[in-house]
């Protein structure tokens, strides 16, 4: 399940008269001040509906504006831009906007948006003001830059008052971020292992050091994680999500490193998502991931984004300790894990994948040749007449498809893909369609509507295979309130067997720098044959209190 974890920090909109035909969108003017206030004029050719958010993770400033066409291309901010790192266009916008125009201010890491004031000028004229709380390296940046300018409110797009990097001390630029988390998982009934406990508390920290120079064009970022668990050893655990080098030039891109990359548009199950390694013990919905190391070149042209990858040093799958929960039995043995290949060819891989926005479809193509992130088990009896289950890993080819269809509040989506290397060449597929509706009743509540179907070609007493014929729906709610409170409720559901996996996640801030997120999951009805059934005593409840710094 996707966590759907996007913070709405405020959301504006404000009706004027409307015209049958469309608006032209003439000309943006955005400009930076020294109060950490990014400015927005829009010009117009006649007044139109629009609304103004902010999205989160990574930030970015959104505003649509119905019944509108753009006239000519907005231009890019300069690499000496403090807040915006790009500005893009497309469809956007509720039923009542069928011809929306779309505009996408990206904020530069370490930029956090704190509010939205509109003010119209004119009836032509709409002035967006985003006020920001960037990290102190940021406001120090600021302070450098004014000081060389007389000007009392400079415009810092323009390179005349770009800071000369010389004039401050190296680590005066370093951006710190991060997130400091404390959670407790609790389980309503006792294990089916007696050295399984009911109750487990845990902390993690996950900071992240940034840096950009070259006037934008290199950054490096450094985003280690640490968690410490109660009773499961193996929950407690190191790695460095990201280690990462880039220099991004106007048609390419280049990335050394370790990095998290994900693929994919579907919510219950994500095939195409294969080039990290699944971080199993940090949470069971396979969406944490351990960090990859990488070289990735990024070819960006008008006939869409080109990325190849090389993946040397291959990443082991994390599994609970014989104490932790939601663990298989006997449980799995990680360190004695097997391999197809050896040398060189076990720890390299290499994928590739082309992606494009055509009209209202998002198109994601891709290929993976490698050791497969996905182990098969090996069932081995030792001497002692007890059992471990050996993990293997096999050389696969998996070749991915995702397409995403967004029509006014409608989203269809589908995943597939074909592998080889593990048994017989199989199928599978993740297809669905979510419905929106905006401001239900008027409340301020968004009510989605989720349904996909899963559906894979091996038999249903592969273990691998756990969703050959499962149908998933669910219900988001998002209030839309100033504590971003969101909630997502689903229930998965095994045609083959009757099983059922129910999951209830919800999510709220508190001030500006806390968050608290609750999971509660379900299992039901597994036969001994569903992977599911070592799960039947793990109903569970994760609360978790997380700082972001």
């Amino acid at each position: 399940m996707s966590k759907f974890s996007v913070f709405f920090l405020v959301s504006l909109l404000f009706s004027v008269p409307s015209f049958a035909r469309q608006t032209q969108l003439l000309s943006v003017d955005y400009r930076e001040s020294t109060t950490s206030q990014l400015v927005l004029d829009f010009i117009l050719s006649d007044s139109t509906e629009y609304k103004a958010f902010v999205l989160s993770e990574p930030n970015r400033l959104v505003v649509d504006f119905s019944e509108t066409v753009l006239i000519n291309n907005i231009a890019q901010p300069l690499k000496s831009s403090l807040y915006v790192k790009g500005v893009r266009t497309g469809t956007g916008g509720g039923q009542e906007n069928k011809q929306a125009l779309r505009v996408v201010f990206d904020l530069k890491p370490g930029i956090e948006p704190h509010s939205i004031v509109v003010e119209n000028d004119q009836a032509t004229t709409y002035r967006v003001v985003l006020n920001l709380s960037p990290s102190p390296a940021i406001v120090k940046h600021k302070l450098l830059t004014s000081s060389v300018s007389t000007d009392t409110s400079p415009n810092f797009n323009d390179a005349s008052v770009e800071l000369d990097e010389s004039q401050s001390p190296f680590f005066s630029e370093w951006q710190l971020s991060g997130k400091l988390g404390f959670e407790e998982l609790g389980f309503f009934h006792n294990g089916l292992d007696p050295q399984q406990h009911n109750n487990y508390i845990s902390g993690s920290i996950e900071p992240e050091l940034y840096r950009e120079w070259d006037e934008g064009k290199q950054s490096f970022t450094f985003s280690p994680f640490y968690r410490y668990s109660q009773h499961d050893n193996k929950r407690t655990h190191f790695d460095i999500r990201e280690l990462t080098w880039l220099l991004a030039e106007r048609d390419w891109e280049l990335r050394v490193g370790f990095r998290k990359v994900f693929w994919g548009v579907a919510e219950g199950l994500h095939l195409v998502d294969i080039i990290n390694q699944t971080d199993l013990v940090e949470n069971t919905d396979t969406e944490d991931k351990l960090g990859q190391p990488m070289v990735n070149l990024a070819l960006i042209r008008d006939w869409g984004t080109l990325d190849l990858f090389i993946l040397p040093g291959f990443r082991e799958r994390t599994f609970s300790g014989v104490e932790g929960r939601l663990r298989s039995f006997p449980e799995v043995s990680v360190g004695d894990a097997e391999y197809e290949t050896h040398g060189i060819e076990k720890h390299m891989a290499y994928a590739i994948r082309w992606s494009q926005v055509v009209g209202d479809w998002d198109v994601g193509f891709s290929h993976f040749y490698g050791t497969s992130r996905e182990p098969t088990f090996k069932l081995r009896a030792l001497p002692t007449g007890s059992l471990k289950i050996i993990p293997y890993y096999e050389l696969i080819n998996q070749t991915g498809l995702d397409l995403q269809l967004t029509h006014e509040d409608w989203i269809y989506k589908y995943e597939g893909i074909v592998r080889e290397g593990q048994g017989h060449t199989f199928y599978a597929m993740t297809t669905g369609i979510e419905y929106t509706l905006f401001d239900l009743f008027s409340s301020g509540l968004d009510l989605g509507l989720v349904v996909e179907y899963m559906y894979d070609t091996r038999s249903s007493k592969n273990t691998l295979a756990p969703f050959q014929d499962d149908i998933l729906t669910a219900l988001r709610f998002g209030f839309n309130d100033v504590q971003s409170t969101e909630i997502l409720a689903g229930v998965m559901f095994d045609r083959t067997n009757n099983s059922k996996f129910y999951n209830i996640e919800a999510s709220r801030r508190i001030g500006d720098s806390f968050k608290v997120d609750m999971e509660m999951r379900l299992f039901s009805g597994a036969p001994d044959t569903d992977a599911s059934y070592s799960f039947r005593e793990d109903d569970h409840v994760r609360v978790e209190i997380a700082y972001y710094f």
